[in-house]
């Protein structure tokens, strides 16, 4: 019996010192990635010209491409940031049609200050002034929590977007799937003790039906061309959502499902969202490689 406590003792102290090691490690990859030279390395093999920039308000993005072209906003989940565009920027062809703006919303990255916002209306109302910046209407393409910024951009600037893509997004406050550890680590102490992308996205993750709540008169103003995409294997954010939000607009908003796929759908078909975003027929996913 004795010979067992010790054993499971053992077990009890790696496994603790596992996850320090990864907590630390996902802490020093936000600090290096939020830093310049981690944004440019992570980019690096991107053959395009790269400029970072910042908001008056201090939001960080990467300009990448020729200008002259049509602006592409990324929108990054929760958590996220700029490694959720690397496999499609990656894609030299999407740089015939479009250069693209790739931000980290409020609270992640080098965008300032490093807090938490769960507000859809306030993330969207910070991005403002990224899309005024440019010299024509921009796609916006929003992924898990940036697909409700994104349609909500459709109402706050609708003059400044030419189409919005909201892809595995999470419109419905009444299917929010939140995880008992959610509510275990709600505490200011866990502020200091997680790293930064993980305490802020569960921030986010807590206030997020309230937020969808207060979004939806936003939603119902929507009257940008949006597409909707959405994996039918989604666990973390439940499919049913884009057909709530497609049934909300006052639009019609096509919805693409793809047969399937999980959530993680843009790092994981790179190649059908290229093809989608350039107008070509993309690949069905079940197909690909």
């Amino acid at each position: 019996m004795n010979k067992v406590k010790r054993i499971l003792k053992w077990v009890l102290i790696s496994l603790g010192g596992l996850t320090v090691l990864l907590l630390l490690l996902i802490a020093g990859a936000d600090r290096f990635l939020s830093s310049e030279r981690g944004a440019r390395w992570l980019y690096s093999e991107v053959e395009q010209p790269l400029t970072i920039k910042f908001t008056p308000d201090e939001v960080r993005y990467l300009q990448i491409g020729d200008s002259t072209k049509t602006p592409l906003l990324f929108i990054h989940g929760a958590p996220g940031g700029l490694f959720d565009w690397l496999a499609i920027a990656k894609r030299n062809q999407l740089y015939e049609q479009y250069y693209l703006l790739i931000p980290e919303r409020r609270g992640y990255g080098g965008t300032r200050p490093k807090r938490a916002e769960p507000s859809v209306k306030v993330q969207g109302q910070a991005l403002l002034p990224i899309l005024k910046a440019q010299p024509k209407p921009a796609v916006v393409f929003g992924h898990s929590y940036g697909a409700p910024v994104a349609v909500a951009l459709g109402a706050l600037a609708p003059e400044e977007i030419a189409r919005i893509y909201g892809v595995s997004g999470a419109y419905d406050p009444k299917l929010e799937v939140t995880f008992g550890i959610s509510y275990w680590i709600n505490f200011q102490l866990f502020r200091y003790l997680l790293p930064s992308p993980i305490w802020v996205s569960n921030v986010e993750k807590l206030g997020h039906p309230q937020a969808l709540r207060e979004a939806i008169a936003l939603f119902q103003s929507v009257k940008v061309p949006t597409t909707l995409i959405h994996g039918t294997a989604d666990t973390l954010v439940p499919f049913e959502n884009s057909t709530y939000l497609q049934a909300l607009l006052p639009i019609q908003a096509p919805l693409i499902a793809l047969p399937g796929q999980e959530h993680p759908v843009h790092v994981m078909l790179p190649d059908y969202f290229v093809s989608l975003l350039l107008g070509e027929e993309p690949v069905a996913p079940d197909a690909q490689e």
